[in-house]
Order: structure tokens, then sequence, then C-alpha cells
């Protein structure tokens, strides 16, 4: 509505103008050298804008001056690479290969469909550095990488070494267990290898979310205008101080929100400087890059996300099958590999489809690859040389391998809102799997049979519950009456704990999950273990959280901590959904124990150094 004329004269009027993107792709084309400028900044605009329209609502999506200007670098770059191709073939190519990386798997075929109704009969094949990926295949071969040279993988680490060419910037965008940290890993060695700017790749790691933002960016104090240092200023400090051409990244894996992001604003953007509170001027120079490792940008404002390149990966591009290739060769002969890869065949794969078509959900969201991870640390602890000798017949490992999988895939299904899921999951499996040499008794569920080691058959449960013999002396809190669920559960997570993988009860209160826990710590060997009580609560902060993961450990060399001697130590974390989220959703205390377990350490708040755990 209009303003009344007496508040119209205590504003003055500013008019603000939508650029015109078509008049500066044609200028910018124009500049690269193009002489069809007029026709293909045409084009160019009306891709974005209907990629605008018809793509699907994504946070990471940016169709805006920032991304325009990224590929008609890109396209220049080309256009004086390859003067024999057409520059039709040239625009299509820069904007095909750049989009493609950042794009979920729905939107993949109508993209395809658009660019090639705007450069109709246009034949243009990707075409990616072939030295590099000559580099890429020559470090994934190497016997300890324990990677596959799967094409999607290669692809999508050349498409970051090309984004890294032109945004000093980037998003790896997927969901866990995607392969995102695996990528720049990979792209590191990979130049290292290759002796990208003479030397070794330089990173260093760290999540965001398990520090304050003045740990991160430094912080004046408020009596004596003390300047402190944080954690990023000091690694960029360090980094803009080395002379080399060596790559250095910065590596951020944990979630964006716009309290610590907005800081990066300055140095995302051209000017490639971060400012402190003290006024001090850190450039980012021309062989440093940040990389940010995410599952969304939910957080992020339009401003951060066309700051930097995107690469996202969906949760099927490299799937879990490359790691099972991988863990196979780790079980023993070929024959013992190609038998478990048929059993992957056999049963993962069609379950897991089943549960994704059935819609059935686990008590807490479960990714494929993580259902996966849990199957094969099972048959670890299971497929030994007792159990199953080498040179045993298929039968063994089937059985085994098929508890193993009853477990790892649904058993993380529960009885919620009257649907009992574990009874639904092993009346599939019963009717699935039926006709395999193993077969279950009809009483009861699937999760009530374990394999005797002896028959190599399904044994109830109960026959391994142990007598329960009181004693007088013994706490009334730490009394323990064996059942069926203690008893299974109790297998389960010694044989996890034995092979120094952690293990993770999930349920509601009241379920004995504490007291399983206690007793099976107390059980453990005092001159080989001991454990370290923690409980959370909804005031538990990464702050609080650090000094009590120190409190049991003493320094061994240098920046290096462990427990006292040669003993192992657990970290038993009750209530670990308890701490109170942000106004972001994220809890810090949580993702301080990720960062442990992805890292194996944390930072030294007051010397600002990577303390790692042994």
């Amino acid at each position: 509505t209009e303003l009344p004329e007496n508040l119209k004269a205590l504003f003055r009027p500013c008019a603000m103008v939508v650029p015109d993107f078509g008049n500066i792709a044609e200028i910018s084309l124009n500049a690269e050298g193009f002489l069809e400028a007029k026709e293909l900044g045409h084009k160019f605009v009306t891709l974005f804008a209907l990629c605008k329209e018809l793509l699907s609502k994504q946070h990471h999506y940016d169709w805006g001056l920032r991304a325009m200007k990224g590929i008609l670098r890109i396209a220049g770059g080309l256009k004086r690479s390859e003067p024999d191709k057409t520059e039709h073939q040239i625009l299509m190519r820069a904007l095909r290969d750049v989009n493609l990386p950042k794009f979920v798997l729905a939107d993949f075929s109508i993209f395809l469909g658009l660019i090639n109704d705007l450069f109709p009969r246009i034949d243009s094949p990707a075409k990616t550095d072939p030295e590099l990926v000559v580099g890429i295949k020559e470090v994934i071969a190497k016997p300890d990488s324990g990677l596959q040279p799967e094409e999607v993988f290669v692809t999508k680490i050349a498409n970051l070494a090309e984004m890294l060419g032109v945004r000093h910037c980037c998003f790896v965008l997927g969901a866990a267990g995607a392969g995102k940290t695996k990528l720049w890993e990979t792209l590191a060695a990979t130049w290292t290898h290759m002796q990208v700017g003479g030397g070794t790749t330089l990173y260093q790691s760290l999540n965001p979310k398990a520090v304050t933002v003045d740990d991160l960016y430094g912080y004046m104090h408020p009596v004596t205008k003390e300047p402190f240092d944080g954690i990023i200023s000091k690694m960029m400090r360090d980094y803009s101080r080395m002379e080399t051409e060596q790559p250095k990244w910065i590596i951020l894996d944990g979630d964006i929100d716009a309290e610590w992001i907005e800081s990066m604003n300055t140095v995302m953007d051209d000017n490639k400087v971060l400012t402190l509170v003290s006024n001090e001027r850190i450039p980012l120079t021309a062989s440093m890059r940040l990389i940010f490792e995410i599952s969304h940008l939910k957080n992020a404002s339009p401003a951060t996300v066309s700051r930097a390149g995107v690469i996202f990966l969906n949760e099927s591009d490299i799937g879990w099958r490359p790691y099972v290739t991988t863990w196979v060769d780790t079980m023993g002969d070929q024959k013992v590999a190609t038998t478990l890869e048929q059993l992957f065949d056999q049963y993962v794969a069609p379950c897991l489809d089943h549960m994704r078509r059935e819609k059935w959900f686990h008590v807490t969201p479960l990714m494929d690859f993580a259902m996966v991870q849990t199957l094969c640390k099972l048959l670890e602890g299971l497929l030994t040389k007792e159990n199953a000798p080498p040179g045993s017949d298929k039968e063994v490992y089937e059985a085994y391998f098929q508890f193993a999988a009853i477990w790892a895939l649904g058993g993380g299904f529960n009885v919620e809102k009257g649907s009992d899921m574990r009874k639904v999951f092993s009346e599939y499996w019963r009717h699935e799997f039926g006709k395999s040499s193993l077969k279950f008794p009809e009483e009861g569920l699937v999760f009530d049979y374990f394999i005797d080691s002896e028959t190599k058959k399904c044994s109830h449960w109960n026959e391994q519950i142990p007598e329960y013999s009181h004693s007088t002396e013994t706490a009334f809190s730490e009394i323990m009456v064996p059942t069926l669920d203690t008893t299974r559960l109790g297998f389960l997570s010694n044989m996890a704990m034995g092979l120094n993988k952690p293990v993770m009860l999930v349920g509601g209160a009241g379920t004995a999950k504490t007291s399983l826990m206690q007793k099976l710590l107390r059980e453990m060997p005092e001159e080989s273990a001991m454990f370290f009580n923690i409980n959370f609560n909804s005031y538990t902060g990464a702050e609080s959280l650090q000094p009590m993961l120190e409190q049991p450990l003493e320094k061994k060399t240098g920046s290096s901590y462990g427990p006292p001697g040669t003993r192992k130590l657990l970290y038993f974390i009750d209530d670990f959904n308890m701490p109170s989220p942000d106004a972001y959703g994220t809890q810090s205390a949580i993702e301080l124990a990720r960062q442990q377990i992805d890292y194996g350490g944390f930072y030294d708040l007051k010397k600002l150094t990577f303390k790692t755990l042994l």
C-alpha cells in the first residue's frame, strides 16, 4: 500500500534493478572468445530459468550469478584447450559436466532432457583429465587403500578436482555412508602421488560443531581486551604463511549453521580474507582450499550456498557393494570370498529392496550402508577358525551369514503402536529364504535362535541362558536375572567389543540397557581392560564432554594420549540422546563423540593442537 505523505518525506527513494542475466552471459562469453555469444547466452539463461522451475527444490541448488560465472570460466578454458570443437559443443559440455555432479537422482533425467532440447543433435562426450584418472586408479590399486575403482567414484573424484580448479570453496554433500570422506582423501592421495604443487597435499580436519564459535575463530577477553586465537584462524594463518605451492586444504566436517558459516562469507567470496575480532586479516592464498563435508544445507542462507561449488553424492551412487568387495578379500582365500559375495547377493540385496519397498522403519533411521557394515562386523566375530575352519562347506558359511544378517538387518526393528516389526521381519525371512540349507523351527521368531557351533544347526537361546544364583553380598542395583534378551544381546555386544567395534543399544526407558552394559563391563578382565562411565543430560555439551573424555587418559608421546599402561579403555555413555539440540538441531556433545570415532581425537582448546587418542 502507498505510504502517507508525512512518512514518505522521511524516506529517500532507492531504485533496485534485477541484473540482466542474458546481457551478462553474452558479454562474458564474448570475453572468453565465443563468436556466437548472443545465441549461446540466450540458451544459457533459458536453461537456468527452466532448471529453477522444473527441477526439485533442493537447498544446495543455485541458479544465480556466481554459479553462472563458474560455468562460463570453465567454458572459456574448454574453448582454448579444444579449438577444434564447435562453440555449441563446448557450452553444452560445460553446462552438463558442471551441473550433473550436484543433482539428486530424481533430477538427472529431467536436466538431460532439457539440455538435449536446447542443444539438439549435438554430441559432446564428457571428458576428464586422463592423467588424473590414471593417478586415481593407481592410488586405489595400492593394497592398503581398501578401495575399489568404481566408475562413479573415480568420476566424482575427477569432478571434485575440476571444481577445486575453479572454486576455492566446495561443499561435498551426501548422506552418511555415501563416501564423502573417502572422496577427498583419495583426491589428496592422488595429488600427492602425482606431486601436484611439488609435494604432499596437506590437509587438516575439524568438526566446527564440536567446539564453540569463540574456539573456532578466537575471541577478545571482555575485561583485559586480550585477543585469544581460534582453531580455524590458526590453521589458516599457518597455511597462509607457507610459501610452497603444494595444495593446502581445511576440511570442515560437520553441520552448517548461521552462527559459524556467516563468519566465513568473506573467505568464501572473492575477497578470500578471514577477518578476526582482533582486526587481523588472514588471506586465503592461491594454493589453499576450503572443503565442507556435510549432509544438508537446511540452515545455510542462499548467499552461503552460492559462494561454493557443490559435489552431491546420492546414497546409491557408490553404494555398499564396493565396501563388501574389499571386505570379503580380508576374510580368507578366493573360495571363501566368492561364497560370501554370493551370500550377499542372495540375502542382503533382496531384503534391503523389500524393506525399502514396504517402507519398514527401524527404531532409529539406518542407512543401507550402516546395516551392511554391521553385518560385516558380526561376520568377523562369527567366522572364526573354530566356527568355520578353512575348507568348510558353503552351508557352514550360509548358516552364520543368515544369523548375522537377521541381526544386522532386523535387529533395529521394534514393537510400536501395535505393530510388531520383528514379527513381520521374521515372517518375511521364513517365507523368502525358507528353501535355504538352514531351517528355522516354526516356534517363535528367527531372532530366538543361534547357530550351534557343533551341529551348525539352529538352537534356541533358552538353552544358553545361565542359571541364576543369588548372592546376599550383591547390591540390589547390581542384581541381574539372566533372560533370553540379556543372553543374546550380551553375546552380540561382547563379540563387537572384542573386535574394538562401537556398540549402541537403543530402546525405551526401563528396558535394562544400562544394567546389561554395566554387567558386561564389570565382567571384563581388569588387567587388560578398563571402562569409564559418562552420563549425558540435557545440559551436556562438547565443552563439558571433552574434560570427561580426557579424565582417564595419560600422555603417551607428543600429542598422543591413551589409558594407563597397555590396557584397553571403553567409554560407556549413558543417555546418549539426552543433550538438548541447539537452535539448528545439532547436539554438540554427539558431534564431539563423532569426531573422536571418525578422526581418532579432538582439539586441545588451549594449545589449539589435535590430541590423538591411541
